[in-house]
């Protein structure tokens, strides 16, 4: 049932083998799958400094996948020469999405956009987790370059957002998410994104809460209402909705 939030184990980072679907720059496809992620950066950030070039996704999702690989490298030489490789693997994924005027390009690597998806919101729960919430907004915006049509994603931003008192700009995601969630749960055929799902009953549990303190009872009790569609079998979200009758 698709109500069932399905128990979900994020992957273990893997090194990646698979090539840039219908490679056009080979020069950086070889140096890639040699495993020589440095030269590939290097290759790929000058193909992105030519003019000829720097409108094509391509290049910019090389200059992603190496960083990622250097992201997940045990070298500790490689690591201290690339400065924050994650979080340069989420803009340059950004970027190639956004020089993807049809979205074919996006579409036929669409794994990789999810491995980059996986990876940017465990980054972001770990922030979260240490209280380091102006870094999970910022990692939140960085997957939502690729994913703009993630619900999930922009309404846990949105409850960041909360966290960092910054009201007019969870307002804003607010406005734009939660009706979303709600439209796309109203569809009988709708099937969550596995690797986004996870973030949404403890961030509208918290946004109840939140409602509550506040004396938004209201409000609190439409989206506790909202919740219940969401997850149905949820006690915890029962008994809520049960305290605000």
């Amino acid at each position: 049932m698709r109500f069932l939030l399905l128990a979900f184990l994020f992957l273990a980072p893997i090194q990646l083998t698979a090539q840039v679907a219908n490679a056009e720059f080979s020069n950086i496809a070889k140096k890639f799958e040699k495993g020589s992620y440095e030269a590939g950066l290097e290759t790929a950030e000058s193909v992105i400094d030519n003019d000829k070039h720097r409108k094509k996704p391509e290049p910019y999702l090389w200059a992603s996948m190496c960083y990622y690989q250097i992201h997940l490298s045990d070298d500790e030489a490689v690591k201290s020469r690339v400065k924050s490789p994650l979080r340069n693997a989420l803009k340059y994924a950004g970027k190639a999405a956004s020089k993807d005027k049809n979205g074919n390009f996006v579409e036929a690597n669409q794994e990789y956009f999810n491995t980059m998806k996986q990876a940017g919101v465990e980054e972001a729960i770990a922030q979260d987790a240490d209280g380091d919430y102006r870094k999970a907004a910022y990692t939140y915006k960085q997957i939502m370059n690729f994913a703009s049509d993630d619900a999930f994603i922009q309404f846990a931003k949105a409850v960041n957002d909360i966290k960092m008192n910054s009201y007019f700009e969870a307002e804003r995601e607010l406005r734009e998410a939660f009706p979303a969630l709600e439209e796309s749960y109203r569809d009988m055929d709708f099937e969550p994104d596995p690797i986004s799902l996870p973030l949404l009953k403890p961030r509208v549990v918290y946004y109840i809460n939140h409602l509550v303190e506040n004396a938004y009872q209201d409000s609190a009790k439409k989206v506790t209402m909202a919740a219940r569609v969401f997850f149905p079998l949820d006690e915890e979200i029962k008994q809520k909705l049960e305290s605000l009758e």
